[in-house]
């Protein structure tokens, strides 16, 4: 038997959720637990990323993976809801910890 075939199919590139471009941080990587509490049932993702990020840059990759508007919810850690201006690295966080999205209309 032989699988050899020749295609005349062209295929269309994979298209990479990485950025083409990678620019060096000083942060350390953390595995952290995103939780959606926007909308009909309750959405968990795991993400890993870099400490020194903005909290902005992360809502907008969250913003990208669960179809929200990263204006329409903050992150919260602890009780204590992360100011976009932050780095994740100014709230403590460790390996497994767990990052809700909340609603904007109901942060305080």
């Amino acid at each position: 038997m032989s699988f050899e075939e020749d295609f005349d199919e062209e295929l269309e590139p994979v298209k990479s959720k990485t950025p083409s471009t990678k620019i060096p941080s000083a942060g350390k990587k953390l595995t952290l637990y995103f939780t959606s509490t926007i909308g009909p049932g309750e959405k968990k993702e795991k993400l890993t990323v870099n400490d020194a990020n903005h909290v902005s840059d992360i809502k907008e990759t969250l913003g990208n993976l669960y179809g929200l508007d990263p204006n329409d919810f903050h992150l919260s850690s602890g009780g204590v809801t992360m100011d976009e201006n932050s780095q994740l690295k100014d709230y403590n966080l460790n390996d497994g910890d767990d990052i809700l999205l909340i609603p904007a209309s109901t942060a305080g």
